[in-house]
């Protein structure tokens, strides 16, 4: 079989009869993909706040994973209470981070700036003298102040210089998010280093150009001096964090592609369905009524009616109708009643929008129950664990940004010491059954409190310390109870003890009355007929003996035994209870020891004669009168 050359004449005779089908990947919604990555932005910021089902699915993105700040245990008290008032009282640190969140999952970008807005004065240049910004009278005339020096000593009449001085307080320390839509950012493909410029937004320029006081006085004056030459803004890396969402590597990898790029097309399908929507509701939702004449089998009224009298009478009865409800018509014919339409019901859309939802939903990587709910939603679906490694990873760039970015500058800003901060352990409120394992594993010593601690989200160091704390407080609580007890048994003791000796004493003083008043006579002819009462006669012999040395009371015992048996016998019996009340109690009569004793000193009598003794009891005669 002869070979012939391939000619161009030949191929297009081969490709002109050959059938092209249409692009496979191309549809309606492609028509309207923006090409550049601004546009994109603003289609994103629109779909955002106009669909319902993707913002929900944004804002829990980046609210839930957002948990309380924790602070390294090696911190000190105090740099912790500065730094929690800073963040959440000053910085309202979590409201910031869930914008920050809100531009990563819409425009895939999230650019934060630190910016510190300076003390700003009109300087005079003859005399030096300064005025604040704010206070000074000035007219702004091609971007220069020209005011009059306010000083005694000048006056100068022209251009002021602009002096700007840092003030070191956390009011003047501000956290922006920066718009994508204003930032241009030039990529090298082959270092990988961005350029970011600052497209200057035209409020800010109508205020500058205008000469607006409060505009002037808080933008940096970069920024002034970039709209006078009406070039873009050069941003410093190092004041700069760029958070992007991970995208493919590409020519252009300094902007992230959005999250949400998947779902446009989805979108753009339902808002068609929803037009459909609309169009059905205004034309079928309401049905169309209609009256005519009914035609029976002897009579057509078509053929043998004046039609356009019948017309004319039925509207004339609708009116009456609507004057009076109770109205009753008559008709000399049957009328025929038909509705049209009111069959939107059947030809909703619903299902079909239900469904897009759904895939809207599942097209930014969230399960469908996590924004609806469903018996399915447990803590072992598989599901649940993609979620949380997501919201991990996010966790992890927001830790990122406190630590590298956000403390950073304020430490170098305020000059307060630079620390590190985590996120509370994020865990699934229905992941029971892993906890549970992890409290019997660490009851059979398999893990230590450590790890059962951190797998809780508690941290272990704060614990230990609030644990010895509350110990503390216990022990500290423990002995003033005790202390308070002791206190107690103490007193009570104290006061048994003296209603005791009391008691005692009254009983001693009882019994001593009761013998005074045996020997009432032999005492006052012994004591020769006292003034005072017997009883204190006595009470104070024996007090005053107690205070005396042995020596002495014994000599005077003694004494009074010879002199006055009967006052002797009292008295040492009341000595003896005061001495036996004493911790040292000294016997009322001691037999002196026959050793050291003066050569002239005295003893007691061993003769019968010289000891005093009573026989039992002396009781009183009777007295006159008595039977």
């Amino acid at each position: 079989m002869p070979v012939s050359p391939v000619t161009e004449e030949l191929l297009s005779s081969m490709t002109r009869d050959v059938v092209r089908y249409p692009d496979p990947f191309f549809d309606l919604a492609k028509n309207f993909i923006p090409s550049n990555i601004k546009t994109l932005f603003k289609f994103c910021k629109n779909i955002f706040y106009t669909n319902s089902y993707l913002r929900n699915v944004i804002n829990k993105m980046t609210q839930y994973p957002i948990t309380d700040i924790i602070y390294e245990s090696s911190i000190n008290i105090k740099t912790r209470e500065t730094y929690d008032k800073i963040l959440h009282d000053d910085l309202k640190i979590k409201s910031f981070l869930i914008g920050v969140g809100m531009d990563y999952y819409t425009y895939g970008n999230s650019i934060i700036t630190a910016y510190s807005i300076p003390k700003r004065f009109l300087t005079c240049p003859k005399c030096g003298h300064s005025v604040p910004l704010t206070e000074a009278k000035f007219k702004f005339r091609r971007f220069k102040f020209e005011s009059s020096c306010t000083s005694k000593k000048c006056s100068y009449s022209g251009t002021f210089k602009v002096e700007d001085s840092k003030i070191k307080s956390i009011s003047n320390f501000k956290l922006v998010r920066l718009n994508p839509e204003n930032i241009d950012i030039d990529y090298n493909s082959i270092t990988g280093d961005n350029t970011y410029t600052y497209n200057m937004p035209n409020k800010i320029k109508k205020g500058i150009m205008a000469g607006d006081v409060n505009t002037l006085n808080t933008v940096p004056w970069a920024f002034v001096e970039a709209v006078e030459k009406k070039k873009a803004v050069k941003l410093d890396n190092k004041n700069l964090y760029h958070l992007k969402y991970p995208s493919l590597s590409e020519e252009n990898m300094g902007w992230a592609k959005p999250p949400i790029l998947p779902a446009l097309k989805e979108i753009y399908y339902l808002q068609t369905l929803r037009r459909g929507n609309e169009a059905i509701i205004n034309e079928h939702l309401v049905p169309k009524k209609s009256i005519f004449p009914s035609a029976t089998g002897s009579l057509d009224p078509f053929s043998k009616m004046n039609l356009g009298e019948w017309s004319s009478k039925m509207k004339s009865q609708l009116k009456k109708w609507k004057v009076d409800p109770n109205h009753i018509a008559i008709f000399p014919i049957p009328i025929g009643y038909q509705e049209l339409g009111g069959n939107a019901k059947m030809l909703m859309l619903t299902p079909e929008m239900r469904f897009l939802e759904e895939s809207i939903i599942n097209s930014l990587g969230v399960p469908l129950e996590f924004i609806k709910g469903g018996t399915t939603w447990t803590g072992s679906s598989v599901s649940l664990r993609i979620v949380e490694n997501g919201f991990l990873n996010y966790r992890e760039h927001l830790r990122d940004l406190l630590n590298y970015f956000i403390i950073p500058k304020l430490s170098e800003y305020l000059a307060i010491p630079k620390i590190s901060v985590y996120f509370k352990k994020f865990k699934m409120n229905d992941d029971s059954e892993f906890k549970q394992i992890l409290i019997q594993l660490y009851q059979i010593g398999a893990i230590s409190r450590n790890r059962l601690h951190e797998e809780m989200g508690i941290n272990s160091e704060e614990e230990r310390v609030a644990i010895d704390r509350a110990a503390k407080e216990d022990l500290d609580r423990n002995i003033y109870q005790q202390r308070a007890q002791a206190t107690i048994q103490g007193e009570s003791q104290i006061i048994m003890a003296k209603a005791q000796a009391k008691a005692q004493e009254e009983m001693a003083a009882q019994s001593l009355r009761t013998k005074i008043s045996l020997f009432e006579e032999e005492l006052i002819a012994e004591l020769n007929n006292p003034q005072d009462d017997l009883f204190n006669v006595i009470e104070k012999i024996a007090v005053g003996l107690k205070g005396m040395p042995d020596v002495i009371i014994n000599q005077q015992l003694q004494n009074m035994a010879k002199a006055t048996p009967i006052t002797f016998g009292l008295v040492q019996e009341r000595l003896g209870y005061y001495l036996s009340q004493m911790p040292q109690t000294v016997a009322p009569v001691e037999t002196p020891s026959t050793t050291n004793q003066a050569p002239n000193q005295k003893e007691i009598g061993t003769r019968k004669e010289d000891q005093v003794e009573i026989k039992g009891e002396k009781h009183k005669g009777k007295t006159k009168g008595e039977a």
